[in-house]
């Protein structure tokens, strides 16, 4: 079963730490065995040139900036997912139904991809919903990278006032380890890494 006793059991508790202060870590939301094969899905697909460059903006307005953001991207399909992917799928969808059913929240769907980060790449300070849009609810997080020590970098700097300016703590990027946190509600930032930094990066959305 894609769907353990153990996942089910702590759903409640991400729930409730989620409602209370708007971001949660689960570690070992993804077991190794399940990390690897993803990590290897994510690579054989970025030997084969899948990947692209992020961008800055939206549509027509988008763009490659460096300074701002350095990682490469290739979104998931969910109608057609790789074997590799299909345990994180099934998590996701039964968290997001959790979500509904205890917060209310009204979320229809997953936005999701991979995102890699070369030695030295970062992602400046930013907010996940854009300001004429609220469809994205929650952000979502998942870590692909065995063995990471803290002088790897790489983490995820989430601040915890409302300017995103003051209080802030840093989240490493673990294998396994899953980040989930208000899209409107908090500023973030991807440090720089010593190692090629992997994860499924994305968004729970009302649709």
């Amino acid at each position: 079963m894609l769907l353990t006793t153990e996942f089910t059991a702590r759903l409640p508790g991400l729930i409730d730490t989620l409602a209370e202060q708007g971001w949660v870590v689960c570690d070992d939301f993804l077991h190794a065995d399940e990390v690897a094969a993803l990590r290897d899905e994510a690579g054989r697909r970025l030997a084969a040139g899948a990947f692209h460059r992020a961008g800055v903006g939206r549509a027509e307005s988008q763009s490659v900036r460096d300074e701002i953001r350095g990682d490469s991207v290739l979104w998931l399909d969910p109608q057609q997912p790789a074997p590799a992917e299909q345990v994180y799928w099934q998590r996701i969808e039964a968290l997001q139904q959790a979500l509904n059913r205890e917060l209310f929240l009204g979320i229809r769907e997953g936005e999701f991809h991979y995102a890699q980060y070369p030695v030295g790449a970062h992602y400046q300070r930013h907010l996940d919903r854009f300001r004429d849009d609220d469809a994205r609810v929650i952000s979502a997080v998942c870590y692909l990278n065995p063995d990471w020590c803290e002088t790897d970098g790489g983490q995820l700097r989430l601040w915890l006032d409302t300017e995103g300016r003051a209080e802030s703590i840093d989240i490493a990027p673990q294998a396994g380890r899953l980040l989930l946190f208000r899209s409107e509600r908090f500023w973030h930032a991807v440090l720089p890494a010593q190692r090629e930094r992997w994860s499924l990066t994305g968004w729970m959305r009302r649709g």
